[in-house]
């Protein structure tokens, strides 16, 4: 949301994203539905360290992970990908609603702030030197009118000082969405789907909306890695969660 729509929205109450009901909250969420998107975030105190999806224990990689390690190196995700998130993060990418990212985003920021040392310290070598935004197919861009993980990448460029390189990778190949479609077909449609345009440094953060299978991350790292990038990191708004954690 631009700074004059959060003016606008601080001085006129407008509905609240999820439930309706007026509020002058500039990231669009009454007190009552952030503070229930709270304590569904902090449901999951454990993720795998790859891949982002829910785990028992602190450090442990899920099976998937042990058994076909991705691409990528590590993940950090906001939150689940479960209902408030779910309406959310559609009415961003489907309905072009971008006032929703500043209520998305938030647990995102949080999750990167407590994985990371502070920026300063000598720690910071953990960081990704520049961030890549997930690239769409131009005629998927044409018909969206903006690339969502675009926007994302931006926002966290400016949270934490670090560049995003929107031009470095394109996406090529086939256009179709990977929504819908099982593990296998997804590598399927990605194979050979990105082509690196710049020469980059040794850590990247590939940035998204949702990780679901991993596969678009996965296509994108493997691009990357041969392109002579040492370590990729993924960075998205939400992960989906293991069939038998999805809520009915």
């Amino acid at each position: 949301m631009n700074r004059l729509a959060g003016l606008t929205r601080f001085l006129v109450p407008a509905p609240c994203y999820l439930c309706g009901t007026a509020t002058v909250a500039v990231a669009g969420l009454c007190a009552r539905c952030t503070d229930d998107l709270s304590t569904e975030n902090r449901a999951v105190p454990y993720r795998c360290p790859q891949c982002a999806i829910r785990v028992s224990e602190t450090g442990q990689r899920c099976a998937a992970c042990l058994r076909h390690p991705p691409n990528f190196d590590f993940s950090v995700a906001g939150q689940d990908f479960k209902t408030a998130s779910r309406f959310l993060i559609h009415q961003f990418k489907y309905r072009k609603d971008s006032g929703v990212l500043d209520a998305l985003i938030r647990a995102l920021f949080s999750s990167i702030e407590r994985t990371y040392p502070r920026r300063q310290d000598d720690d910071s070598k953990d960081w990704p030197d520049v961030l890549i935004p997930m690239p769409i197919h131009p005629e998927r861009r044409q018909v969206r009118g903006f690339n969502q993980a675009r926007l994302i990448a931006d926002r966290i460029g400016r949270r934490f000082d670090l560049p995003v390189h929107g031009k470095a990778v394109i996406r090529s190949g086939t256009s179709k969405s990977q929504s819908g479609l099982s593990a296998i077909d997804r590598r399927k449609s990605l194979k050979n789907a990105f082509e690196v345009r710049e020469r980059l440094p040794q850590h990247v953060a590939i940035v998204d909306d949702v990780m679901t299978t991993g596969s678009s991350a996965d296509a994108l790292a493997c691009a990357l890695k041969r392109a002579g990038v040492q370590r990729v990191t993924v960075w998205v708004l939400a992960r989906t969660p293991a069939p038998g954690d999805i809520p009915h």
